[in-house]
């Protein structure tokens, strides 16, 4: 179906683009922590605090990964004319 196949890429989309506003400056309100917010304030120390920027970023390429991955493998559970390649 449609919905199962296109949703975890959506859900990707938004995060996304909530990260991106944040960093920004156009996202949630200052007191809401957020990744782009920590990406934001990582980069004024990134030549001496590295990890700051780092930190936020592989925990948001992480997560994306598994939202596609998990994503991906209901996609694949509930299709019926597909059948596994692994018999």
């Amino acid at each position: 179906t449609p919905v199962v196949s296109f949703a975890p890429f959506a859900v990707v989309g938004y995060i996304g683009s909530l990260v991106s506003l944040d960093y920004l400056g156009f996202g949630l309100a200052p007191p809401t922590p957020s990744w782009g917010q920590l990406v934001q304030q990582g980069m004024d120390d990134v030549t001496t605090a590295w990890w700051l920027v780092l930190t936020p970023l592989a925990a948001l390429f992480f997560t994306l990964l598994m939202v596609t991955f998990i994503g991906e493998a209901v996609r694949e559970a509930f299709d019926p004319k597909v059948f596994s390649r692994l018999r």
